[in-house]
C-alpha cells in the first residue's frame, strides 16, 4: 500500500514547484479520483519541519490508488 497526504487542489497548485530547500520542490500527484496527494521521504520531513511549510506533516498518511492508465491495443501483426 502507498500512502501519502491528501492536500486540497488549491494548496497543490499554490506549492506545485516550489523549493523547500536549496534542490527539492514539491511535486503533488493525483490519484484516481483527482485527489491531490504529497508524498514525502524521511530527509524532505525533516528539511521541510523548520520551515514555513511545517503545517504540511501535521496532514495525516492516507492510502493512494493511482489512476488507471489504459493500455493501447496493437492491432498491427
Amino acid at each position: 500500500m502507498i500512502e501519502g497526504r491528501i492536500v486540497t487542489t488549491e494548496t497543490a497548485q499554490e506549492l506545485q514547484g516550489v523549493f523547500f530547500d536549496s534542490d527539492t520542490f514539491f511535486n503533488f500527484v493525483q490519484d484516481i479520483n483527482d485527489v491531490y496527494f504529497l508524498f514525502l521521504s524521511s530527509s524532505d520531513e525533516v528539511d521541510i519541519a523548520p520551515t514555513e511549510y511545517a503545517y504540511l506533516l501535521d496532514i495525516p498518511l492516507s492510502e493512494y490508488v493511482a489512476p488507471i492508465t489504459p493500455t493501447p491495443i496493437n492491432n498491427e501483426n
